[in-house]
């Protein structure tokens, strides 16, 4: 691992901001963060976008910035001593997340210039907070909020159905840039960078209430037109980590059953909808065991994270899951 991060040229700029700029939402990007990022806001941006475009761009605006954030507040905490890396080297460890945290910041003035340029309203950074106390469990993080996005982008692609041809090459081009930091810091883990063939789309709503999970409630100054779902939690609660050693066989949650969305449905057979890889939602039947908490089996064979939430139906069209969620959903790393 050391040889292959000390085959990066060294860094000679300063460290991204934190927090970035605000001006990013409004395509501003000054040289220093192009310098870090090894470019900037592209000339060939997607043109007109309606309806359910426009509010995937809107979604991956949100989650851009929560990887923006998430990525610089990781440089602070590593140049001040609150992460500490172990056998990695710390300057070169530092400086590849810093390049991370440059190309976010391009990507947030990037998709913010695509909106503007369909008359769209802008996403802001909301307030955040990061589960995050150590090196170990920012990387585990990061595996999680990494997947989430290019989970969008994959699952936003599935829902418009070829329906807003422009915007796929401007997505697809965002998409093999996350793939390629998911993989950097798995292997600085010690994890294997490429798990599986197929990564995991998810729906759009569902990648918006994972962002949610990392977001302080009522600081965001313009919300994304998505539904939100009551959280759903692991039992017991643990720190961030990759996948166990051993493949779990099963899983217990816990969830608010006074919500609107869970009386509903009370009485109906719950089931945990699972999304992995380029497969169809699996279902597996969830066996309540008190007021608002179950359990449930693991389906075989999932590989990197796999997604999770529970459903009274088994709708197998990503924009039907969407509709019929009605808790979570929850990332689960699993290898």
């Amino acid at each position: 691992m050391k040889a292959a991060i000390a085959l990066l040229l060294p860094l000679v700029y300063a460290a991204p901001a934190f927090p970035p700029p605000a001006e990013l939402t409004q395509g501003v990007v000054n040289s220093n963060i192009s310098l870090i990022a090894g470019g900037s806001v592209p000339n060939n941006t997607a043109g007109v976008a309606t309806g359910t475009a426009i509010t995937g761009l809107q979604l991956l605006a949100s989650l851009e910035n929560i990887e923006a954030f998430f990525y610089s507040d990781a440089i602070q905490n590593l140049t001040s001593g609150v992460y500490t890396t172990g056998d990695l080297l710390l300057n070169d460890t530092t400086e590849i997340i810093e390049k991370i945290a440059a190309q976010e910041e391009i990507h947030v003035a990037t998709v913010g210039g695509v909106l503007r340029l369909n008359s769209a309203p802008v996403v802001p950074p909301c307030q955040y907070r990061f589960p995050a106390t150590n090196f170990d469990e920012f990387l585990a993080v990061a595996n999680l909020i990494t997947s989430t996005n290019f989970g969008s982008v994959i699952g936003l692609q599935q829902q418009l159905d070829g329906s807003a041809p422009a915007l796929g090459p401007a997505t697809t081009a965002i998409l093999g840039v996350e793939t390629r930091h998911d993989a950097f810091l798995r292997i600085l883990h010690g994890a294997v960078p490429n798990p599986a063939p197929f990564d995991t789309g998810i729906p759009i709503a569902w990648a918006y209430n994972i962002g949610l999970q990392y977001t302080v409630p009522g600081s965001c100054p313009v919300e994304v037109p998505l539904p939100t779902y009551p959280p759903l939690s692991f039992d017991p609660a643990e720190a961030p980590s990759f996948a166990n050693a051993s493949y779990p066989a099963t899983v217990s949650f816990t969830w608010d059953d006074q919500q609107a969305w869970v009386q509903r449905e009370e009485g109906k057979p719950l089931y945990a909808a699972w999304i992995n890889q380029y497969d169809q939602p699996l279902y597996t039947a969830v066996g309540v065991t008190g007021p608002g908490s179950g359990t449930t089996p693991v389906p075989e064979g999932m590989q990197a994270v796999a997604f999770v939430a529970l459903t009274a139906l088994q709708p197998l069209d990503f924009t039907e899951l969407q509709d019929a969620t009605l808790v979570g959903p929850l990332a689960i790393a699993v290898s």
